[in-house]
């Protein structure tokens, strides 16, 4: 007779592969893209961007160089330094824009704020991604965790990654395994014609 597994090992079993899919997708949005896109996974502070992006959000950009600000339009959200002394990045959409001897240059506004920011137009040089796109919520997350983040998420995908898939072949191999009842001969039955 096979041994029957319970409905807890399945639900366990389930909660397990859902866990990996998760944290396998947040490592790939909040660490490779970023990685491989010259981009960055930034934590929003504030509200300033509110109702778009809300803090706590995650944003991801692609890093954009001086010749990339070129294409960027009205409408936009980058995120800059509004201070070449001060690491304060801030991201913003893109309100107007000027072309100048000196450069492109951008007016930028939080959407949540009635007027345009007041430190003045950003230069292209200050630019230092484009956002591709935003995480909820998950930004509390990797404040929480601090600045080992990405190794958090990439070691626990690795170890789910790895109990899964250890999970997967011992549940293969168990299947595969004869049953000792089988083995069992069965009594020859007289043939009648």
């Amino acid at each position: 007779m096979k041994k029957k597994t319970g409905w807890s090992s399945a639900i366990g079993s389930g909660v397990l592969t859902f866990a990996t899919i998760i944290l396998l997708a947040l490592a790939i949005a909040l660490v490779a893209v970023p990685k491989v896109v010259s981009g960055m996974s930034l934590t929003v502070l504030t509200q300033s961007m509110s109702p778009t992006i809300n803090p706590g959000d995650v944003v991801v950009t692609r890093g954009i160089d001086v010749a990339d600000t070129q294409d960027l339009k009205i409408g936009d959200v980058i995120t800059f330094l509004p201070y070449p002394d001060d690491p304060l990045l801030v991201t913003h959409r893109i309100v107007a824009q000027s072309v100048s001897a000196q450069g492109v240059a951008f007016i930028t506004q939080g959407d949540n704020n009635n007027v345009a920011d007041s430190w003045g137009p950003v230069n292209d040089f200050q630019i230092r991604g484009k956002v591709m796109y935003v995480v909820p919520k998950i930004g509390y997350v990797k404040q929480w965790l601090g600045s080992s983040t990405q190794w958090i998420i990439l070691t626990v995908a690795a170890l789910l990654i790895a109990y899964a898939t250890i999970t997967f072949i011992s549940s293969f191999r168990k299947g595969k395994q004869e049953d000792p009842d089988d083995n069992e001969e069965v009594p020859a039955r007289a043939v009648q014609e």
